[in-house]
């Protein structure tokens, strides 16, 4: 073998010695200055296909047509979801070197958040490309609707290229694309499946790399006692951080449309990335014992998450929303300058509003009428999602409630009621922790603060609320307003969701 990988456990490599083999010779003219690869050594078992391989592949890499990155897009797309490491390590540099950025490649290895992704990371071309192949290697059998879509995005971009190109000609090239498209997909199906199958470089059992230092976390908190599930992004030693708190229901994936932006932004602005799922939420636990989960708890779990995790203080910003929203603001009272320059409060307030209390009470019984089973809590989502988005909101012509609907499913009973009961009865202007220290929200020496509301929460109270709550603060810091609200037009509950460019809008500009 010509290159350092580690050995595959299922069968040997065949590296003949150069002017041995005639066929091995011909791959290794291809490969240039890689020489044989652990692929070539897996085929060489068999030569004569060895040398069919190398031809097909040649010409799929180096003789079509389609632009490189949306080539490459397909590739990475089956080896993101056939689980093909190695496939992913080769082509991830060749991506690069086509101009896919940071942010779109995230987009391509996230095979868990529904497609397609939020406008602006991608071209409309590329966009239907990854459609198209995560369509055909999931399925097979690709939608008549989306062969349309694909193949109109491929006329546009000739039109593009050649202002002069009559209609019938590029009818002509459309097809040609279109079969190269399929052929590219095709190909890279039957490489990622040969990968895994011989257990090619010994990789078979590896995850798939993310395109940014990505790392998972299971943190003890100490006291009282419970485990938070966290994920780390980090972009540079240096980038300052983000620290994401999710609603309740959700889990920390509910940032996943959001985040590209971020790994990808315009402005010039890199940052690692902290996304954790609160305590009783996604794989997070709730503490052993039975202390009561308060929003001011929330707060010190990202306070105790920090230093676990040995990430510097001040971050450069915590941004939540609802139930996390709401641990911002405590994590302001808190920990004020010291603990972040900012923070971004969505959809929340900073008290529980009259008559709420009542209103989660009915929630947690709705939940425990099904037995405080999982069919309470697809039921609660059923009542939920229609409440977080209006008919008004995108988020169903968008293809994403049903992925909401799994996470509000997917939280478990205890989680739920728990955080329900949190924000039922909790009051930040004035608060303290176990009877310690009196905290006041308003007299927290926190530097800028963004309050952020869709358009469409409760009708518009919500962001009513915030406006308020910002006049409040900073009518208290007189010189030092640096409160600022903003509305997000047609979003609901979740702007982040069903409105992520528009939220990006307001927060990447902020940021």
């Amino acid at each position: 073998m010509d290159n350092d990988y580690k050995s595959s456990r299922v069968i040997p490599g065949r590296y003949p010695p150069p002017g041995e083999s005639a066929i091995a010779d011909a791959i290794r003219g291809r490969r240039g200055a890689r020489g044989l690869t652990p692929l070539d050594g897996a085929l060489l078992h068999v030569p004569p296909i060895a040398e069919g391989w190398n031809t097909l592949l040649g010409a799929v890499r180096t003789k079509g047509k389609l632009p490189g990155d949306v080539r490459e897009i397909m590739i990475l797309r089956v080896a993101a979801i056939n689980g093909a490491a190695f496939e992913w390590m080769q082509h991830e540099p060749v991506g690069r070197t086509h101009g896919l950025t940071t942010g779109q490649l995230y987009v391509v290895r996230d095979i868990d958040t529904p497609l397609p992704p939020s406008d602006g990371i991608m071209s409309s071309l590329q966009m239907s490309a990854l459609l198209f192949a995560d369509t055909s290697t999931r399925g097979i059998k690709v939608p008549g609707e989306l062969i349309q879509t694909f193949k109109q995005t491929l006329a546009a971009w000739i039109r593009s290229s050649d202002k002069d190109a009559k209609d019938d000609e590029i009818s002509s090239k459309v097809d040609d694309l279109y079969a190269e498209a399929a052929l590219v997909t095709a190909s890279y199906n039957m490489v990622s499946r040969f990968l895994v199958a011989t257990d090619v470089a010994g990789l078979s059992d590896e995850q798939v790399a993310w395109p940014v230092d990505r790392k998972e976390h299971f943190v003890k908190i100490p006291s009282p006692g419970h485990t938070i599930h966290a994920v780390t992004l980090i972009t540079s030693p240096d980038a300052p951080w983000i620290v994401f708190a999710n609603s309740l229901l959700t889990d920390l994936s509910m940032w996943s449309y959001f985040i590209p932006y971020l790994l990808s932004s315009p402005f010039g602005k890199s940052y690692n990335i902290l996304l954790h799922s609160q305590r009783g939420h996604g794989k997070s636990t709730l503490p052993n014992s039975t202390p009561q989960t308060t929003i001011p708890a929330l707060a010190t779990d990202i306070r105790e998450l920090l230093s676990e995790l040995s990430i510097s203080t001040p971050v450069h910003t915590v941004i939540g929303v609802s139930q996390g929203g709401a641990a911002a603001l405590a994590f302001a009272a808190l920990y004020g300058a010291q603990g972040a320059s900012s923070i971004v409060v969505c959809d929340t307030g900073a008290k529980t509003p009259e008559g709420n209390k009542a209103a989660w009470e009915e929630r947690i019984t709705l939940v425990a009428a099904e037995n405080q089973s999982a069919e309470g809590m697809k039921v609660l989502g059923r009542v939920t999602i229609p409440r977080w988005f209006p008919a008004a909101s995108r988020v169903v012509a968008r293809g994403r409630s049903e992925w909401i609907h799994g996470m509000i499913e997917g939280t478990p009973v205890e989680g739920f009621e728990a955080g329900a009961r949190a924000l039922g009865d909790y009051d930040l202007f004035s608060f303290s922790i176990n009877g310690g220290q009196t905290e006041q929200l308003l007299e927290s020496d926190i530097g800028q603060v963004l309050l952020v509301a869709g358009e469409l929460d409760g009708g518009g109270k919500v962001g009513a609320g915030l406006m308020a709550l910002g006049e409040r603060w900073n009518a208290v810091r007189g010189e030092k307003k640096q409160v600022t609200y903003a509305s997000i037009p047609g979003a609901g509950h979740l702007p982040m969701i069903d409105e992520t460019e528009k939220f990006w809008e307001v927060v990447g500009k902020w940021l």
